[in-house]
């Protein structure tokens, strides 16, 4: 066959599979505008094929589909992989990415859970350039220090709110490597609204994603569970 009629069998064959309708020379012809013959030029390359058993007619109409021996002869000997492998390997890998984002996530949140509920703080973590997510803000509301001062609760919630305080905070501290909790105490806190908290840190890095958790409450808290507590979150990321 000449290689216009291999062209021709290939455009109809990938036109085909993308919207499964009897492929038309005219609808060719738009479809592959480096085609530079007439609608004419196409039905009879369309009457070669369909005498050697690659093409036929489902009906009635102008339209022809492949057969199974047209398929077959497309996989042995027009199949190109190479631009589709680059195009495929794009597009896992961006996709991949965002599953791995997505897992990490969801991860994040049940660690959260479990932390907010045993610590009886506030737990939050924070990836990458993504939003501050934290749970428990109702355990501080209900912590003596801060009944009687809704001052102080309200620039909490504040900066867990505000996002872009925290998030800058987050990205400035050195908190050497992963495992390894930071704790910040009172006005060692560089965010004054925070001043009168207890702030605990760890950097971690799952699936390629790499971010913080810590727990947030009153200077009162057991600093030895609440340690090792985040060492234990950073398990559900893994």
């Amino acid at each position: 066959m000449k290689d216009r009629t291999l062209q021709i069998l290939a455009a109809l064959i990938e036109d085909f599979v993308e919207t499964a309708t009897p492929v038309a020379s005219k609808r060719l012809l738009m479809g592959h505008k480096d085609f530079d013959v007439s609608s004419a030029t196409i039905r009879n390359e369309f009457a070669i094929l369909e005498e050697i058993g690659l093409i036929e007619s489902p009906h009635v109409s102008a339209g022809k589909i492949p057969t199974e021996k047209g398929y077959r002869f497309f996989v042995d000997e027009l199949l190109q992989d190479k631009s589709e492998e680059e195009m495929v390997t794009s597009l896992f890998q961006k996709r991949l990415t965002e599953y791995r984002l997505e897992r990490t996530k969801e991860s994040l949140f049940d660690a959260l859970r479990i932390v907010a509920s045993l610590s009886g703080n506030v737990a939050f973590a924070n990836i990458e350039n993504d939003k501050t997510a934290y749970l428990g803000l109702s355990n501080v509301l209900r912590s003596p220090e801060f009944l009687k001062t809704p001052e102080k609760v309200a620039q909490i919630i504040e900066v867990l709110e505000g996002q872009e305080k925290l998030q800058s905070l987050l990205r400035s501290l050195e908190v050497e490597e992963e495992d390894s909790v930071k704790i910040f105490i009172g006005h060692e806190n560089m965010l004054e609204e925070i001043s009168s908290c207890t702030m605990l840190v760890t950097r971690f890095s799952a699936r390629g994603v790499h971010g913080h958790m810590g727990i947030l409450g009153p200077i009162r808290m057991k600093y030895a569970f609440n340690r090792a507590l985040l060492r234990n979150a950073l398990e559900i990321l893994e």
